[in-house]
């Protein structure tokens, strides 16, 4: 089966001697193969044409006036941005030696004078597929790994995300205060993702209040509560939706709400406005999901520390127990 050949044209090539015969030789065979031809004509003019050109492939004559093809392709390699460019010498030199210095210099392949067109263009169309297909490789290697970085980075996601919940039921198992709860949600968030700053608040008499942070003073907090519009009509927003919202801040920032049966018990409020570090779709996405579990913690809390919340559980089992206990006496009877 014959090889799929890849596609060349325009690829750029440049092509160094110093006989005008061969630049011309040289150049209509690349030229009527598409290449997009450069010439130079000593290694002076090479350097510069490269640098200006950024060739995909260099011919470059080895003896030559001024520096010699060895000493200029040692020169192209020092050069970050064409240490990569395959380099193909012409040379009447076909010892041992003069081969092993041209490849000692950083070239891949040479060509002896005087050269048939037709191995010149075989050799070229090689090299520039290999470089191609190398390249390719190397593209679709950088993608793989990013890839692989961004899996890595949702199970890390996930396992912190896991790990905080259990640390919350954890703490749920025994007897807690809501200050308590709340402290164990931040550390837990903390965990989650990377953050300059969360504020939690709880709502408190029909008000959304900051009552724990961590990235603050905690004797700022009291006045970290200074409301912009945007801030208010964006809770407004979570009222009727119960949904995340990014506030339109110089850094990046959003609110997520901690709801229970449909109804609101408070915000996580989340920004960065020292790192300047996005929150990404996937960071919210699971503050969305852990917020669920807070709420939970978060109404246990508020339960245990509400006497009245007490005493009406309270209530509701004394008057079962009556009842079960009214029932006794008519069975006995």
């Amino acid at each position: 089966m014959d090889r799929v050949k890849l596609n060349l044209a325009g690829r750029k090539i440049l092509v160094t001697d110093d006989v005008p015969a061969n630049l011309d030789l040289l150049f209509q065979a690349l030229d009527g193969e598409g290449y997009n031809v450069h010439v130079a004509f000593d290694g002076y003019q090479t350097l510069e044409v490269a640098a200006n050109s950024r060739p995909d492939l260099i011919l470059l004559d080895v003896m030559m006036p001024g520096i010699d093809g060895y000493e200029t392709c040692r020169r192209l390699k020092a050069d970050e941005t064409l240490a990569d460019t395959p380099v193909i010498f012409l040379t009447a030199r076909d010892d041992v030696e003069g081969i092993i210095e041209g490849f000692q210099a950083g070239g891949v392949d040479y060509v002896t004078k005087p050269f048939k067109k037709e191995e010149v263009l075989a050799r070229i169309r090689t090299h520039l597929e290999r470089d191609l297909l190398a390249r390719e490789l190397a593209e679709l290697n950088t993608r793989l790994e990013e890839k692989v970085r961004e899996r890595t980075a949702e199970l890390q996601r996930k396992v912190s995300e896991l790990e905080g919940k259990d640390r919350i039921i954890e703490h749920m198992l025994t007897l807690h205060s809501l200050e308590e709860t709340m402290a164990v949600v931040l550390e837990a968030i903390m965990g989650i993702m990377r953050a300059d700053q969360v504020v939690l608040y709880v709502r408190r008499d029909g008000e959304i209040t900051p009552l724990a942070a961590i990235g603050m003073p905690a004797e700022s907090l009291g006045t970290h509560d200074d409301r912009t519009a945007e801030w208010v009509q964006a809770v407004s927003g979570i009222e009727a939706s119960l949904e995340p919202v990014r506030l339109p801040l110089a850094h990046p920032h959003v609110l997520v709400p901690i709801t229970s049966a449909g109804t609101l018990l408070g915000l996580i409020e989340v920004q960065n406005p020292n790192t300047g570090t996005d929150i990404s779709d996937d960071d919210l996405r699971t503050l969305t999901s852990f917020a669920l579990q807070a709420a939970v913690a978060l109404k246990d809390a508020m339960v245990n520390q509400d006497p009245e919340a007490w005493q009406d559980q309270l209530d509701e089992v004394l008057e079962l127990d009556q009842e079960m206990g009214v029932e006794e006496l008519d069975e006995s009877s």
